[in-house]
């Protein structure tokens, strides 16, 4: 399918994704955590625990599973519905077995890990994978057209039902109950609110060769997200390993922190790609622009928004956590410091398979966490901030090749591509380094909160200042692109 210009401008419907991108991740991560704190207060960590074990393999499949399944039939692009039946089938031949091994591995586990809740629990996670196929074929249906305004909604809906029921029962002789009840709730929100949109029920007659042709494109992404979750595990065994507990706590810390900044810049551009590429695909131009698009905006809001917490890592910890977490304000330094990557790093495996090249993009994916991997392991370190910059050098250098291999498939200069980032680095660099001077200089003894307050308040003017003076019709493109006007 190609682009249509006159039913959906490529501004309109960027500015519209990550408009509800974003709103739907700040509201999910702020009402997920008050739940959180009020759920907590009310219940035992072991049944946090329980709940934990017995999801770690059912959310492999219901979060990362249902979102390949989704890219998968996007990418393939049929929508007639024998295509769409085939799809049902062939992840229904994924999820169904894990659904099965943790309705019968639950009571097993339980009595393993001396943990009776999870005999309880695992099942119930394992039923509710059944609903996964149907949820990626109506998730699929729905971002066809774009409907970013639509997941946003069902996700708001979904969280507020989901967290209404489990706080309801906590109150309740059922506490126990409490957090299974959430995520049933939740996933039934989830069910009706997508089935009334779409309408669409599975049915049994297929297209030949369509169950084939989904699991192929289906099980490289999955096989990409699996990557990425267990290079960031090993990570965390590794410096446990290391060094020690206390230091893995720290680390934690500082990546919620990062995390907290990371979500709403970045999750928004993430979820543009599929569903904008899907609408351009066949037509190299609009590639071409969907490609640059995300990728300098990504570079216009990240860079200064990384740079900036490098230079006020210190202030942020001190603000935020109390001083037994003094040790974080290092560590956040250097995982500030792996981000400024995000423009080149970050989005070739999902711009790889964007745009078909599932294959390229799974090689791609395993060798850059092998190697990162495998310098944590071989490089020593004796800070954990080292280790994290260790870590994360290999991925540059793969970065700059991905970027090579995407920009000979979109017949995209290097040159032109790299210089297109140049003003968001320069305004970047220059703002960091003034916030820094100004900082060691006239602000020394200040109290953390209005040293980190005066701060951002200097870095957003220079920063924009300097794009104002240098890089003035780049900026306005970037702003009129985000306000959904002009192409």
């Amino acid at each position: 399918m190609g682009w249509s210009m006159s039913e959906t401008s490529l501004a309109t419907a960027l500015r519209n994704g990550i408009a509800w991108n974003t709103i739907n991740a700040i509201f999910s991560q702020s009402a997920g955590f008050v739940i959180f704190l009020v759920l907590a207060r009310m219940l035992e960590p072991a049944v946090f625990g329980a709940v934990a074990l017995s999801a770690v393999i059912a959310d492999f499949i219901a979060n990362d599973g249902r979102y390949a399944g989704m890219d998968a039939i996007l990418q393939r692009g049929d929508f007639d519905k024998k295509s769409l039946n085939a799809a049902f089938i062939s992840l229904s031949l994924v999820a169904s077995p894990f659904a099965l091994f943790l309705v019968m591995a639950g009571p097993l586990i339980a009595g393993f890990e001396n943990a009776p809740l999870v005999g309880y629990y695992m099942p119930i996670f394992g039923l509710l994978l059944l609903f996964t196929p149907w949820l990626s074929v109506m998730d699929a249906l729905i971002m066809r057209e774009l409907g970013f305004k639509t997941f946003a909604k069902r996700n708001m809906i979904s969280t507020l039902a989901g967290g209404i029921a489990g706080i309801t029962l906590a109150f309740s002789p059922l506490a126990i109950w409490a957090l299974p009840a959430q995520r049933i709730v939740s996933t039934m929100a989830v069910v009706v609110f997508e089935f009334r949109h779409t309408g669409w029920l599975p049915g049994r007659h297929t297209k030949k060769g369509a169950c084939r042709e989904i699991l192929r494109r289906f099980l490289p992404l999955w096989m990409v997200a699996a990557i990425n979750i267990s290079m960031q595990r090993a990570a965390v065994l590794f410096f446990g390993i290391r060094f020690d507990g206390a230091t893995v706590g720290l680390f934690r810390a500082a990546d919620r922190i990062s995390e907290s900044l990371q979500n709403p810049l970045v999750s928004p551009l993430f979820a543009l790609w599929f569903p904008l590429m899907s609408k351009v695909r066949g037509n190299l131009a609009a590639e071409r622009e969907v490609f640059t698009a995300i990728i300098r905006t990504a570079a216009f809001v990240t860079l200064p928004a990384f740079t900036g917490l490098i230079v006020v890592a210190d202030d942020a910890v001190a603000l935020l956590l109390p001083s037994s977490y003094a040790g974080v304000a290092p560590i956040l330094r250097a995982v500030a410091i792996t981000s400024l990557m995000i423009p080149i790093v970050w989005f070739n495996p999902i711009a790889m398979n964007a745009l078909g090249l599932n294959r390229m993009s799974l090689q791609y994916s395993i060798i850059v966490a092998l190697t990162c991997i495998g310098a944590l392991v071989v490089i020593p370190t004796s800070t954990p901030g080292a280790a994290i910059l260790v870590m994360s050098s290999p991925a540059l250098v793969y970065g700059v090749i991905g970027n090579v291999l995407l920009l000979r498939r979109l017949n995209l200069q290097a040159k032109v591509h790299y210089m297109g980032l140049a003003p968001a680095a320069a305004a970047a660099l220059a703002m960091g380094v003034v916030v820094y001077y100004v900082q060691a200089t006239a602000m020394v003894g200040m109290q953390s909160s209005f040293r980190l307050a005066i701060s951002a308040s200097l870095g957003m003017v220079i920063y924009f200042g300097w794009l104002t003076c240098f890089s003035r019709s780049w900026m306005i493109e970037r702003i009129q692109l985000l306000r959904g006007q002009g192409r």
